[in-house]
């Protein structure tokens, strides 16, 4: 396609996160077209570029330049420039750089295209093999012990798994805080993803607690966080049925109700609302 036969136009390209075979070949064909590649580490990239032979300028777009860059990519836009978009590893976008440039293509009605390709939490999720492919994704959670388990206590009882990405030296204590204030909950740890030394591990908060020396704290993770159990639940079926009531409900209604937002056994509640008669 030459240059004058393209729209000014701005392409959001996953890259592999982990096997540099992980590529679609349309993003392979949108890095060889553009005029220029925004990334977050040049230095990380060029490996990447240069494994297939792409050599186009680069520049550096991440985190901490996100919002800087912006009225330069808007002024090559307007010169007619093609731009394309791709992080250290996976999706822009998705806990990296891309959503401060998105705002504004859309504030500005400037066409943008997202390529489909790797996310690492799509893949972790897959190997857990989550009922449904139903979960939360929340991305890093803070540093900091409290804004941490604040945000854990909103998912004191969700009835969906919990995604998130996690550093290996930030592990034990992010662990700690789950069982600190949401108790014993099964894991599934995801580390290095299509990698060499990819692992995939089935544990729970107070085995890990137990002995995390036994666990390979090295690379990138995707910790998934799993729901309370059926039996663990600390939910007062009686009261949340009265509730129920109390608004009109017949008890055939509130039953079914309860089950659903506390995600219970509907039997289990059912026989809880026979000792109400």
């Amino acid at each position: 396609m030459n240059k004058e036969q393209r729209k000014s136009q701005v392409y959001f390209c996953p890259t592999p996160i982990g096997n540099l075979e992980d590529i679609t070949l349309r993003t392979l064909r949108i890095l060889e077209e553009v005029d220029v590649i925004l990334c977050e580490d040049t230095r990380h990239s060029i490996p990447l570029l240069n494994h297939y032979e792409i050599k186009k300028p680069l520049i550096s777009y991440h985190k901490y330049n996100e919002q800087a860059r912006v009225d330069e990519i808007l002024e090559r836009l307007e010169q007619g420039e093609t731009i394309a978009v791709i992080s250290d590893a996976g999706m822009p976008g998705v806990s990296d750089p891309g959503e401060v440039l998105i705002g504004k293509l859309i504030e500005k009605e400037i066409s943008y295209e997202v390529l489909p390709g790797p996310s690492a939490h799509v893949v972790a999720t897959v190997a857990a093999n989550i009922p449904e492919g139903r979960y939360t994704f929340w991305g890093f959670l803070p540093q900091k012990a409290g804004e941490r388990e604040k945000i854990l206590k909103q998912w004191e009882n969700s009835p969906l798994p919990m995604a998130f990405y996690e550093a290996p030296h930030r592990m034990e204590k992010t662990i700690a805080s789950i069982e600190k204030i949401l108790g014993k909950r099964n894991l599934v740890l995801a580390r290095e993803l299509t990698k060499l030394y990819e692992g995939i591990v089935f544990t729970n908060t107070e085995d890990f607690l137990k002995s995390p020396e036994d666990f390979t704290l090295k690379g990138e993770f995707v910790l998934l966080l799993m729901p309370k159990e059926a039996g663990e639940e600390t939910v007062d079926i009686q009261k949340e049925l009265q509730k129920k009531l109390d608004e009109g409900m017949k008890m055939s209604q509130a039953v079914k109700a309860v089950a659903k937002e506390q995600n219970l056994p509907k039997n289990a509640v059912y026989k809880e609302s026979l000792e109400m008669e």
